[in-house]
């Protein structure tokens, strides 16, 4: 990352200062060490460097990509809305669990097309695949079948392909009849509560 406030030495600082003086016999101990002049000039040169040094540790602290302090990550979260219903944990976590969590939110303030949701799920680790309903409800069909009850309906059906390992908990019984538990994984989760209204969704764990 390229510093914007990159911060000076005390030396650069006081050199500075010191520059903006007049070069006239009043001021020509400026440049001298040891000096009354030379040591206000170090004075206000360690201020400058103190507020060069802060600038640079805030501007580094407010880049989310790289930050290593917690304060900082801290105040993203507090920025996007965590802890919520789909990520209630933070100080638990280390800082670059709290730092995906952070951008994942961030991601899913911003989801509208089937893209969008890839791309979430991208940013959990999890490679899926999205299909719509009137893809789905056409021959040659493919297990497991969507019902749907109109053309309208399968337009509004997102399908989301998804790897098994995230498969919930169920107990089935013989094909085709499957009897879910209510346990639900952080993809059906965020996907619901992102979706757009009229859309229901779909998991289908066959990757």
């Amino acid at each position: 990352m390229t510093n914007l406030f990159p911060a000076h030495s005390l030396e650069e600082n006081v050199n500075t200062l010191a520059a903006y003086l007049p070069n006239d016999k009043l001021f020509a101990a400026k440049g001298l060490q040891n000096t009354n002049l030379r040591g206000l000039l170090q004075g206000l040169g360690g201020e400058l460097t103190t507020l060069d040094q802060t600038i640079a540790n805030t501007e580094l602290g407010l880049n989310l990509l790289e930050t290593q302090d917690l304060d900082f990550i801290a105040a993203w979260e507090v920025a996007v809305g965590i802890p919520n219903t789909y990520f209630p944990n933070t100080t638990s976590l280390g800082i670059e669990a709290r730092r995906n969590q952070i951008l994942i939110q961030l991601r899913s303030l911003g989801v509208l097309t089937a893209q969008d949701f890839i791309d979430l799920a991208a940013l959990l680790g999890i490679a899926i695949t999205i299909d719509n309903g009137i893809d789905m409800g056409v021959f040659p069909l493919v297990f497991p079948l969507p019902f749907f009850l109109n053309p309208t309906e399968a337009r509004f059906i997102m399908i989301v392909n998804a790897p098994t390992e995230l498969r919930p908990s169920s107990f089935e019984m013989t094909f085709p009849i499957t009897f879910s538990s209510t346990e639900s994984s952080i993809l059906e989760t965020l996907f619901n509560i992102l979706k757009p209204a009229p859309t229901k969704i779909i998991f289908n764990y066959i990757l």
